[in-house]
Formats: structure tokens, sequence, C-alpha cells
């Protein structure tokens, strides 16, 4: 559902979100479905303002029970310090709107059941999204902080493993409590949104690695590359596999190793490119082999 624009920024609320909303609704619990609201708009607004003190406005902003996902028109795993502190500001603005709640209630010994479930609904927020695993903003911290070390495509393969890893697990734990009678399925139904949100995640690998790869390569022109990065790998070894390794900013060549451990050739980074440009990436490493 399309709520409206702000700045450059549209706002979406997604239909599960309207769905729960709904069920608050029958429920006779409208208040707390309009503070859970507020919690997430809060959290969202968070990263878009960072987002837009970085230089990085989102396209778009959708609202989700357990947080949002912000859209950009320039990937954010290209720019890992920006993406680090955008994704940080999320659980920090939960926090902080927590700690207010909580010394608003001290002060005035409020104590009513919706004031205690916004206090509650924040501090979840919060932790929940430091879960390290895309589409969460922990998942983009920690692509953040992998990004420096191997490379954006598979910083995002692993973010998005993550995600699923956590998503299994907030299935399994939610119909084990929904068989003790602890809580109903809106956990699983909660798990499967984040599978297949982390699944969209990790096919956007592919893209980023080769974005990253040309621009911090042949972007800047044909040269000798001060740094080469050795990698071995068997004769059957698919050229998708392989690829993963790689490093930009590094020229990778590939030691071809025989079924007894021996080197039988070398294939350089160029002819395993240029393969899986023809979309040759189930073909073994040993095709390359002159």
């Amino acid at each position: 559902m399309w709520l409206g624009k702000i700045a450059k920024t549209e706002i979406v609320l997604n239909d599960y979100f309207l769905l729960l909303l709904g069920v608050y609704f029958l429920l006779g619990v409208l208040p707390q479905a309009l503070l859970l609201f507020i919690s997430v708009a809060w959290h969202e607004v968070c990263h878009a303002l960072v987002a837009y003190r970085a230089g990085l406005p989102p396209k778009s902003l959708e609202l989700f029970p357990f947080g949002g996902v912000a859209r950009f028109s320039v990937p954010l795993a290209f720019y890992p310090l920006k993406e680090a502190w955008i994704a940080l500001a999320g659980p920090l603005g939960s926090f902080g709107l927590a700690l207010l709640a909580f010394i608003w209630r001290r002060l005035t010994g409020i104590e009513a059941d919706w004031f205690s479930f916004f206090l509650q609904a924040n501090l979840v927020l919060g932790f929940f999204n430091l879960l390290p695993g895309l589409p969460l903003d922990g998942g983009r911290l920690y692509r953040a902080w992998r990004t420096f070390q191997v490379g954006a495509g598979q910083a995002t393969w692993e973010g998005g493993v993550l995600g699923q890893f956590w998503a299994v697990i907030l299935g399994f734990g939610g119909l084990v409590g929904f068989f003790w009678g602890i809580i109903d399925l809106q956990s699983v139904i909660l798990a499967l949104f984040l599978f297949n949100l982390a699944a969209t995640e990790k096919e956007a690998w592919p893209y980023l690695f080769w974005r990253q790869f040309w621009r911090t390569r042949y972007g800047k022109g044909e040269g000798i590359l001060e740094e080469a990065r050795w990698l071995a790998a068997s004769a059957d070894q698919p050229l998708g596999r392989i690829v993963r390794r790689f490093r930009p900013g590094k020229h990778n060549l590939v030691a071809v190793l025989d079924g007894q451990g021996k080197i039988c050739g070398l294939v350089g980074e160029r002819e395993i490119l240029h393969a899986l440009l023809e979309g040759r990436w189930a073909e073994p490493l040993e095709k390359l082999l002159r």
C-alpha cells in the first residue's frame, strides 16, 4: 500500500503489515497496532535521515512489522562505511525511543498495558534488527564489515545465507511455541517473509560482484597490476564457484589441480570472466585449460 512521498522517498506499507493491523483491530487492540506502526516508522525515519545526511537518499521505504526495507538507486554495498552508519541508525533510534518511554514512565508512574507494549516493541525492533543476516540491519553491518575483506558480492551472499539461517531458527521456534500454546503462528509467517527477503538479497551477489569488479579493475584502463592473488582449485570445480573467491582490485590467478593434487595448468581471471559472461557458470575449470 502506497502511503505517500516525503522529499525523494516513497513510503510503502507492506501487505503483511496491513494484515497484522487488521488482526489487531479485530482483537480489539488497535492502539497497540498504531503504536507498532509508529515504532516501525520511526525506525525507518532514522535510517532515512542518516542516508540523506550521507548523500544517499532512499528511493522508497517499505514498512514491515519487524522493520523496513530501504531501496536505493545506488547499491549501499559499494559504500560500506556509509551503509554501516545507515544500518546502525535504525536500532539506535528504536533504543532511544524505548529509553525515552522508560524515563517517561518513571517520571509519571504510568503502568498502562499499551505503554508497556510500546516500550517492548521498540526494544524488540532494536535487538531483532541487529541479528547478523540480510535484510536486517545487523546483516548490513555484517556486509559492510565483510566487504572490506571479500568484496561486496561475497559479503552479500554470506549475509543472505545468515538471514535465511535466522529465519529458519525463528520459524522453528515459532512452531515449538505454537505447539506448547505459548505464541501464535505470527512468528512463523514472519520467518517465511524474512527467508524470502534474504533469498532476494542473496540473488543480487553476481550483480554486485561484477559491478564492483569492473569498477575497481578494468574501469580504470588496462595496465599491469601491482598485486596478484593465487587460488588453487580442482579441475572439476565449476567456474561459478571459483569466481566467488575472486577479489576486486587484485589479479586473480587459478592453479588447476589434478586428482593427485598436482598442478596441471594455470588459468587467468580473464578466461574465467569471459566464460561466465557467455553463461558457462556450471562448466568445469578444466575446460579452460589449453
